[in-house]
């Protein structure tokens, strides 16, 4: 289940008769609409109405796990997790559908790309130039770049190639995530999850700040000040973070979520829904209904301007609409009238009479706690 952008689309135009319903001149309510509600509409249009697949660029030394990590953002088997290693640099694009959840990824397996350095970190010309052609012709939103502990340790000269492939590409070269696959390679028996276990959790920072110390990123930021071990997201138009993973192919994944999030968190905006919402992460997807709503709540905030007590009624019913609608597709529910009756009157009002945006969150609170239940919102999800 998911938002299905046409069925978004028709839910959104009868929004259109809020304005005729609502008090003072059509004119007055048109400009307080323009002003105000428009703003939140090209907010939803730049997400749904303008969403496009996400466009991911993978590459590192053959046995880091590309094709596993490919499979685990994906949720599902998408690339063949094979153990021959390339004899040639070449890059294979997958494009994944994602049928029932309305959403396509286009992901670029750029494979034997450092096996043509040598040992010392030189860079043939055709590498720089195989990688050139790949940038130019796919254009990718966010270049991944999957290592293993040990290569981390001993490719030091990797690092160092992906900065001069940088330095000769220039603004065609996009920012990168790192990821540490494999964090469990040296773990001893028994010891996972590494959580749960301190030395392995300390091994797993150690090579972090190991990642983040080459890369120069002092500014670095903890996904979770109590668990660093989850990796950092750098204050750096170059590199976004550093993030361990353990992707095994049977399916156990360990803190795949957190490379999602931040993956997600830099795809341009019409890349973030189909992105998102394809993986089946409910995590995830509250995350982008937080987003929303504080978006949608700063929007509002200009309408009280406004000097008429209802010149608000308007523009702020129907926002209130459209984030119903938005979170109502996100939660994968059914938006039934009832359950739009119980929002707004969480906030102290009703379809007609709700005037405010001021009870937001707790409004938003409500909406959630009902979508797990079994009522909640037929108009977007199928």
């Amino acid at each position: 289940m998911a938002l299905d952008p046409e069925k978004f689309r028709e839910f959104r135009e009868n929004l259109d008769e809020i304005i005729e319903m609502a008090p003072g001149s059509e004119d007055f309510n048109k400009s307080i609409m323009d002003t105000a509600f428009g703003d939140a509409l090209r907010e939803t249009e730049e997400l749904v109405d303008d969403s496009r697949p996400p466009r991911l660029y993978v590459f590192g030394r053959s046995g880091a796990g590309k094709s596993s990590l490919i499979n685990a953002l994906a949720n599902k088997e998408v690339a063949d997790v094979g153990t021959v290693e390339p004899t040639t640099v070449e890059s294979e694009m997958y494009h994944v559908e994602f049928p029932d959840r309305y959403a396509s990824w286009d992901i670029v397996d750029s494979r034997g790309l450092f096996e043509s350095v040598s040992p010392d970190g030189d860079v043939p010309a055709d590498t720089v130039e195989f990688m050139k052609e790949d940038l130019e012709e796919y254009r990718p939103d966010i270049l991944i770049h999957v290592m293993t502990p040990d290569q981390v340790r001993a490719g030091e000269e990797d690092f160092e190639t992906v900065q001069t492939l940088r330095s000769e590409l220039g603004d065609l070269f996009p920012p990168i995530v790192y990821c540490l696959n494999k964090v469990d390679m040296h773990a001893s028996p028994g010891e996972w999850p590494p959580d749960e276990h301190e030395s392995l959790a300390g091994d797993i920072k150690s090579n972090l700040d190991f990642v983040a110390r080459i890369l120069g990123e002092d500014e670095k930021t903890a996904f979770d000040d109590n668990r660093p071990l989850h990796g950092y997201k750098f204050d750096s138009d170059e590199h976004i973070g550093v993030v361990p993973a353990y992707l095994q192919e049977e399916g156990e994944y360990w803190n795949v979520e957190t490379l999602s999030w931040l993956i997600g968190d830099f795809l341009p905006t019409d890349a973030r829904l189909q992105f998102i919402q394809a993986q089946q992460r409910d995590e995830l997807m509250r995350d982008m209904s937080r987003d929303l709503t504080k978006r949608f709540a700063g929007i509002s905030a200009g309408v009280g301007a406004y000097p008429t007590s209802l010149a608000d009624f308007p523009p702020l019913t129907a926002m209130q609409l459209l984030l119903v609608g938005m979170i109502g597709g996100f939660s994968c529910r059914e938006i039934e009238r009832e359950t739009v009756e119980d929002y707004l009157s969480s906030m102290g009002g009703t379809t007609l009479a709700a005037v405010g945006f001021r009870g937001l969150a707790r409004g938003h609170s409500s909406l959630v706690k009902k979508s797990q239940d079994s009522r909640t919102i037929t108009l977007l999800c199928k």
